[in-house]
């Protein structure tokens, strides 16, 4: 029978160790590492911002954001509007979209499941959508809803914005 040294198996052990965290944890801190990017014009001329537009009769703002949460909060996801990727949703993220034409769009998002939320767009209307992560089995799952006013407009305030 071989006797092997306890002392080197455990240092190799350890190494590997360490090598499995980083390469497990690795994607996921390059996956919230997502930088904001402007719209094509593709869509009706969409311009995304940070700090504030004002809302007139020949636009329509749509509020994206993603409050605070424990749940998922290391889980990011991109925001598409149709088939053009518009926002990187990421734990207390905010954007706003101004829209200069009106008409039916399609906001989706994937991780293991698809969410999708359908909106009519009309000139002179604000709109807040509020992102989030559910449970899944693997990876958080994505969800989008519409928010009314009041509610998006304080939960949207209460997120910082990034410079």
């Amino acid at each position: 029978m071989k006797k092997v040294d306890l002392k080197m198996k455990k240092g190799a052990l350890k190494c590997a160790s360490i090598m499995m965290v980083l390469m497990l944890a690795a994607p996921l801190l390059l996956t919230s590492c997502g930088s904001k990017k402007a719209a094509s014009d593709s869509y009706g001329n969409i311009e995304q911002q940070t700090p504030e537009y004002e809302l007139t009769d020949d636009c329509a703002l749509v509020h994206i954001y993603r409050p605070g949460s424990m749940v998922g909060m290391a889980v990011s996801y991109t925001l598409n509007l149709d088939d053009e990727k518009i926002f990187r949703v990421k734990n207390k993220s905010k954007t706003t979209i101004r829209f200069t034409s009106g008409g039916a769009i399609t906001l989706w998002a994937k991780t293991e499941t698809k969410a999708e939320l359908s909106m009519d767009i009309q000139l002179g209307e604000e709109y807040y959508v509020r992102c989030g992560v559910g449970m899944g089995a693997f990876v958080g799952r994505p969800k989008i809803e519409i928010v009314d006013n009041e509610t998006g407009q304080i939960e949207f305030n209460k997120i910082p914005v990034k410079k």
